[in-house]
């Protein structure tokens, strides 16, 4: 009897294949089948556009849009092309057409919120201009998903802020949050930072030993909160010749987790001898630093790299195991106002994570327990972090700079100062205040919106009253 031969699927099939896989983060199996699809056909669209979506992921957005501007000559009325085009601009700093390539991405599908977020983020708008009206359209469809209407309230509100309409903006703002539906446990979270406290004892004899490392590349660590200036001070720090800003890396989170969950696995070991937990711990944590350090190190950064910065803001919650698995790690603490902090995380869409600040009250017990977890850090003498507070670097940047380069061990360079001017690419939300001069208008933003924060300032042990005007004087 003659065998069947399988039949090779066909390039919609492995398509279909590469978008699960790709959407599952799997972005080297996805990569391997949009090639492939390549190889075949080397101008099909979807594959180009998908495929620039995971070089930009890797870091290598010029490649990216490049091959997302060969899918658009194949297939121009694409609006999620010319959307995540404008993604890639706007990460390289090329402001101007990534502006352009969103306008193209509402102008072909009219009703494409996030399109009109993303350019919204960019623009400062003035009095007037027609983008509100057109926002306000979309939203009276009532066939609109709430997850288009979503994005089209943040719109809203980031013009209405911009043209000093505080109140209604903040409505907008109220609106976008709780159609955003996400879920965050304070209690979860609680126990998770409670966690990471209890078990640190754990490691005391561990630490007792470690010698700090003196490879290079070293890391510097910046967190904080989000919103809070972590993405100025890497910005600032990355314009030094001998570092190299990485941006928000996921390597701490991966390697602390699971130290964490062999921590608490021995934590009461049945039958199990002092001296063998100890080796199973110490085990644990050399695998974990050895597991950082080697996806730090794989990255390429050049000849002259010293210092490579790590800034996911929410390190901070693994200070702790990072003083037993990197000793001696210099750790830069950024903190901003605390309303201003807050009310940037209410305004802001994160796309994944932050699930705690799309509700005021969550963001404010999540604030409270930042804040008792960086002052436990903060008392453990072994701990070497050096904060920097926005507000002062706003006031005197220079003064700043140089205490922060001292701390990093780095010889003062002019560039710091003009940090605006270092070309790099930015993913985060602060890709315009990077690229700009320091300027003061995000200092004590939380005034203009005092009597809707009243509440989350009760919270916080805060003041949340503006001072009362007279034309322009205080009472």
């Amino acid at each position: 009897m003659t065998e069947l031969t399988p039949q090779k699927p066909t390039i919609k099939e492995r398509l279909g294949q590469a978008l699960a896989r790709h959407r599952a983060g799997q972005f080297r199996a996805a990569e391997v089948l949009y090639q492939g699809i390549l190889d075949e056909a080397p101008e099909h669209p979807d594959a180009l556009h998908l495929l620039g979506l995971i070089r930009g992921e890797q870091g290598q957005e010029s490649i990216g849009i490049d091959l997302i501007e060969r899918a658009l000559r194949a297939r121009p009325l694409a609006a999620a092309y010319h959307h995540n085009l404008a993604g890639l601009y706007r990460r390289v700093g090329e402001m101007d057409l990534a502006k352009a390539r969103f306008q193209d991405a509402f102008t072909l599908k009219p009703n494409y919120g996030e399109a009109y977020q993303g350019y919204a983020e960019m623009v400062t708008f003035a009095p007037q201009d027609p983008f509100l009206e057109t926002v306000e359209q979309q939203l009276a469809d009532p066939d609109l998903t709430d997850q288009a209407r979503c994005y089209l309230h943040f719109a809203a509100g980031k013009y209405l802020d911009d043209t000093a309409e505080y109140d209604r903006a903040f409505k907008h703002y109220q609106r976008a949050n709780g159609l955003a539906a996400r879920s965050f446990s304070v209690t979860q979270n609680r126990q998770f930072f409670q966690d990471l406290v209890y078990f640190q004892p754990d490691l005391q004899w561990i630490e007792a030993q470690a010698e700090p490392l003196d490879k290079a590349p070293r890391p510097i660590f910046v967190v904080g909160m989000p919103r809070s200036g972590t993405s100025l001070v890497e910005q600032i720090l990355a314009s030094h010749s001998r570092v190299f800003g990485a941006g928000e890396l996921n390597d701490l989170a991966t390697a602390s987790l699971q130290l964490l969950r062999t921590l608490k696995a021995q934590s009461a070991p049945a039958g199990l001898r002092r001296d063998e937990s100890r080796l199973r711990i110490q085990a644990a944590v050399d695998a974990s630093q050895a597991r950082y350090l080697q996806a730090l190190r794989d990255r390429d950064y050049g000849l002259k790299t010293q210092w490579i910065v790590d800034k996911h803001p929410l390190n901070f919650r693994f200070l702790g195991l990072l003083r037993a698995m990197i000793p001696g790690a210099k750790i830069v603490h950024v903190r901003r106002h605390p309303l201003d902090t807050c009310l940037s995380c209410f305004f802001q869409n994160f796309t994944k994570g932050q699930d705690y600040s799309f509700n005021l009250t969550n963001l404010g017990q999540f604030y409270i327990d930042y804040q008792r977890l960086m002052n436990h850090w903060s008392a453990m003498p072994d701990l070497n972090i050096h904060t920097v507070d926005y507000e002062s670097l706003l006031a005197s940047p220079q003064s700043v700079i140089e205490a922060l380069l001292d701390f990093c061990e780095l010889p003062f360079e002019p560039a710091c100062l003009t940090f605006y001017d270092t070309i790099r690419p930015v993913s985060t939300a602060s890709f315009n205040q990077v690229r700009q001069p320091i300027y003061q208008t995000s200092k004590a933003r939380w005034r203009h919106y005092a009597q809707h924060l009243r509440p989350l300032a009760r919270l916080l042990d805060l003041d949340a009253e503006s001072p009362a005007m007279i034309t322009t004087s205080r009472l």
